[in-house]
């Protein structure tokens, strides 16, 4: 049999989201059908690529070359696929191509060096577009150390980098006055940059194409930026198929990307291009090109019903595009291009509120997910678009009637600087009958699109109530707008005609996705959905999954009987029960966003979380006072109903103390509060009349998460894992042990006794989280009635299928209690979006957007491996707020072994010495104020010390091999 090494993406980016889990995922599934042995490296626990079903060897590892060529040597691959874990599996290819490693470079499948070079390199990818006759924006290119011309510049300009994910690197510049900031920013990330000509303003468009060995070439779709030029796109509105590309415009794009295409060498793969074109003239230029599965490449396989990484996968192990069937629609040529008869918008997520609200997009993509919505009209999938984002059939408006004169001033300066929030003051400036001509002129944005959007002002009440008053019904997405027979289980709601919908008498189950991804709320919960899909499948019942992200795997067709791709609202709720009546609905596993969606409704009669319960759990006033009432340990605390009584109640309690809202997703306006200063700036957070809970905050306590699966409150799983930070760190941003180390088995019996008794007396089912913390005693901080986003990690390491146990107690069927018996120590560790955010600090507030994993035979190997690689320019990373001292002592245990450099630190923290080269490295000022009397230090100097480590000890192992 032959093996085939698959490089994933590693853990969720900003830029390098679970698109590429999805593609992934298909990829190996693709494979496994075809007999391949499949190995996979990926350092996400989060990511159902990494679940044991996916592959037949995993290595949740770091993606690297190192790695790599130590899983090569073990496991003797015969083919490597890196085209489907974006950018870094490009890099790490890239990488290994430039090792001179013995292995042939034709079993590297879907790209080869000279492509890899040509498109990721800006400077080569910019000549071979002139040698083709093609445009380009006019630039200049510039390598690491080389002295620059200033006077050959002209502003305003746009820096790019090369080789990197997201447009980190590259920036607008307007004038000399920050210009060589911004290039030292710039080669930060990469050798080569590259100074593009300003085309800002100018329209942008993307194809989506698949290529096979034998050069048959399709074109899957055309996604047209509505925002334009300026605004990565990643972080833009997009639309497909594009409204305001003339047909002429659009086959000199086509016919430009088959040139493309075919000279830069790429063969048995997707490919990503991207163009823009000027307004005024039509003058069109080619920005860059991905040469493998990108981005888009999930939203045209979900816009479409293609699906692009299926296919794309087999032509990369030979297969030709012509004789392939489309599975989807079964009797179909994989190579008939996708015809839509549909319309499909894709909106981007921000967090901004996670970062002060540093809100202004450019070139660096700051979004951290996306929604994608379908309908009949522009007017219909708008609408359905806003309402997915929001997670509310209401759209909201800025205008209040005090401020009404000053506000259309301040409309001017939103609409002209470009921010998440443009769109809804778009909407704000029609309401105050802003001309069309006047908006574009402020913001660039087509007319056309402009014209539609005023439409929906202008019947704004028979728009925005269209849900409540007009009947919905579902259409298919099948990739052929009808024009052949297809019956595909994929759907969206509608108030057009001829319901698509095909009834049947089978028993059906709805599962609530989590929407879009964001901080807090993102792939982990994906995972469950999945999970819980299959088994619901498994079982001989139907899955219906309702969800509204087009990045994920649980908004692939296969992995359900019936898709709907909607809005997560309660009215589209009870129209799918209106439909399809399923006998169960379940929550528990989409996040906060699924179980807030069916908040005090009981929609049907057996559901697996009653509201009694979801009420108790997420107002933490009620759950405070049901601790009171049993007498189980809390501190003094405070309900606050507006501002006078959270001001009053905050001097009463001494500092610090934590306030915390209800019903929030990644705690959200959860703040450490150590002065009246800090009040102040949390009440301009906070609505006038929000409720917040307030409470002592605990100084020095130590902080475990629990996972738990109970049946009529007794408990059936039990799993505790502490964080390496103590309490105030967010439990999504902390380091997180598996398992315990800390506390001895008599304190988890206790542990275990208090949450058993909670439920017990709340008769909980299901899955369910609790976060505790302990010094002497035991307080419970918070439970949450869901999945929380530990289950991927827990199941893994543990080897127990939550999920699936999860479903089988509603059913009936016996569950296997296993112990865990392995010998090895698991750390989860997050990753931040500090390179794209001016806020570098970590709080009760989480702000990572992912994570990745590690494991070994100890604490020490478990730090080695998180610490072995450091990023390009980033002598460590910061993370030293309340760290617990115990693990740290441990860790100096490896000071005094010989197959390591040794390396001191001086009292000051001013610098350190290695043994080895017998240099004084000093630290910068930059580092030192990291280093101050108020701060923790050891923890940073241990990862210092670990970053010097010999590479080549660390062992790695296979997660199947636990």
């Amino acid at each position: 049999m032959n093996k085939i090494l698959v490089i994933g993406a590693g853990p969720i980016l900003i830029g390098q989201a679970c698109e590429f889990d999805y593609s992934g995922t298909q990829a190996c599934k693709v494979l496994k059908n075809e007999k391949f042995n499949i190995i996979l490296l990926n350092s996400n626990p989060a990511t159902i690529m990494t679940d044991y079903e996916i592959a037949d060897e995993i290595y949740i590892e770091d993606i690297n070359l190192n790695n790599l060529i130590k899983i090569i040597n073990k496991e003797k691959p015969n083919f490597i696929l890196p085209t489907m874990g974006g950018q870094t599996a490009l890099n790490c290819i890239l990488d290994f191509i430039k090792s001179n490693y013995n292995f042939p470079e034709k079993n590297i499948l879907g790209i080869n060096k000279k492509t890899l070079i040509n498109a990721e390199s800006r400077s080569f990818f910019y000549k071979l577009i002139k040698k083709n006759g093609l445009k380009c924006p006019d630039s200049i290119i510039i390598k690491k150390n080389l002295k620059l011309d200033i006077k050959k510049i002209f502003f305003p300009c746009i820096i790019r980098s090369s080789f990197t994910l997201g447009g980190l690197g590259s920036n607008i510049v307007y004038n000399k006055k920050n210009f060589f900031s911004l290039i030292k920013k710039a080669f930060s990330f990469s050798d080569e940059i590259i100074i593009d000509r300003s085309i800002l303003g100018w329209k942008e468009y993307e194809l989506e194409l698949l290529v096979d060995n034998y050069n048959n070439i399709i074109v899957i779709c055309c996604i047209e930026n509505i925002d334009p030029i300026g605004i990565h796109t990643g972080d833009s509105i997009t639309i497909t198929p594009s409204q305001t590309l003339s047909d002429k415009e659009y086959q000199n794009i086509r016919d430009c990307s088959f040139v493309i295409l075919k000279s830069i060498g790429l063969k048995g793969g997707g490919m990503n291009i991207q163009f823009a074109i000027n307004p005024i003239n039509g003058d069109m230029v080619i920005i860059e090109i991905n040469p493998r599965i990108s981005r888009s490449s999930a939203l045209a396989s979900k816009a479409t019903g293609y699906p692009i990484a299926k296919i794309s996968t087999k032509l990369a192990i030979g297969y030709n595009l012509i004789k392939l069937i489309n599975n989807i629609s079964k009797n179909i040529s994989a190579g008939f291009e996708p015809s839509i008869d549909n319309v499909v918008i894709k909106f981007p997520k921000f967090n901004f509120e996670k970062f002060n609200n540093l809100n202004f997009l450019n070139t660096i993509m700051q979004s951290i997910g996306e929604i994608m919505s379908i309908g009949k009209s522009f007017q219909e999938t708008f609408l359905k678009g806003l309402y997915s984002i929001l997670e509310q059939e209401k759209i909201p408006s800025f205008l209040k009637k005090k401020n009404y004169y000053s506000y259309k001033f301040k409309l001017i300066k939103k609409i002209l600087i470009p921010n998440s929030k443009r769109i809804f003051f778009i909407l704000d400036a029609f309401r105050f009958n802003f001309s069309i001509k006047y908006i574009f002129f402020l913001s660039k944005i087509d007319p056309w699109f402009l014209y539609y959007i005023k439409e929906i002002i202008d019947y704004e009440k028979k728009f925005f109530y269209l849900n409540k008053n007009i009947n919905k019904i579902f259409k298919r997405i099948d990739s052929c707008s009808n024009e052949f027979i297809c019956r595909t289980s994929y759907l969206y709601s509608s108030i057009s005609n001829n319901n698509e919908l095909q009834f049947s008498i089978s028993k059906k189950i709805l599962i609530i996705g989590s929407g879009s991804n964001k901080i807090g709320q993102s792939i982990e919960f994906d995972y469950s959905c999945v999970k819980a899909s299959k088994f619901i499948k498994k079982i001989g019942f139907n899955s219906i999954i309702l969800n509204c992200n087009p990045e994920t795997v649980s908004t692939d067709q296969d992995i359900s009987n019936k898709l709907i791709f909607d809005p997560i609202t309660e009215n589209n709720i009870l129209n799918i029960i209106k439909y399809f009546k399923p006998i169960i609905i379940i929550s528990q596993l989409g996040g906060q966003t699924s179980l807030k969606s069916i908040k005090y409704k009981n929609f049907t009669k057996e559901i697996s979380i009653n509201n009694f319960l979801n009420i108790i759990c997420n107002s933490k006033i009620k759950f405070n006072i049901f601790l009171k009432i049993y007498k189980l340990n809390i501190f003094k605390n405070f309900f606050s109903k507006n501002i006078n009584e959270l001001i009053f109640f905050s001097n009463i309690l001494k500092k610090p103390i934590i306030l915390r809202p209800s019903y929030i997703i990644g705690g959200i306006n959860i703040k450490i509060l150590f002065n009246n200063c800090n009040l102040i700036k949390y009440i301009f957070l906070i609505k006038k009349n929000i409720n917040i809970f307030i409470e002592k905050f605990l100084i020095n306590y130590k902080e475990f998460d629990i996972d738990l699966l109970t049946l009529n409150g007794k408990i059936l799983h039990f799993f505790i894992s502490e964080h390496v930070e103590n309490a105030g760190i967010h439990s999504g941003d902390s380091m997180i042990f598996f398992p315990c180390y800390s506390i001895n088995k008599l304190i988890i019996k206790k542990i275990y006794y208090y949450i058993n008794f909670i439920c017990y007396k709340l008769k909980i089912n299901g899955l369910i989280n609790f976060q505790i913390c302990y010094k002497k005693k035991i307080y419970i901080i918070e439970c949450n009635p869901r999945a929380s986003r530990s289950i991927p990690f827990i199941s893994k390491i543990t080897k127990t299928s939550l999920v699936y146990n999860y479903i089988s107690i509603f059913f009936g069927y016996n569950i296997i209690l296993k112990k865990n018996n392995n010998n090895f120590f698991f750390l989860k560790e997050s990753i931040f979006p500090f390179s794209k955010f001016l806020i570098k600090k970590i709080s009760s507030e989480m702000k990572s957007t992912g994570e990745k994993f590690s494991f070994g035979l100890s604490i020490q190997e478990c730090f080695i491996k998180n610490y072995n690689i450091i990023k390009k320019n980033i002598f460590f990373n910061v993370k030293n707020f309340f760290v617990y001292l115990k693990y740290l002592k441990k860790i100096n245990n490896i000071y005094t072994n010989s197959f390591y450099k040794k390396i001191f630190f001086d009292l000051n923290i001013n610098s350190y010495v290695t043994k080895k080269k017998k240099k004084k490295y000093i630290l910068s000022n930059k580092f030192k104020k990291i280093f101050n009397k108020n701060s923790f230090t050891t923890h940073s100097i241990i990862k210092l010390f670990l970053s010097s480590l010999n590479k080549n000890f660390v062992i790695i192992r296979k997660i199947n091999s636990i």
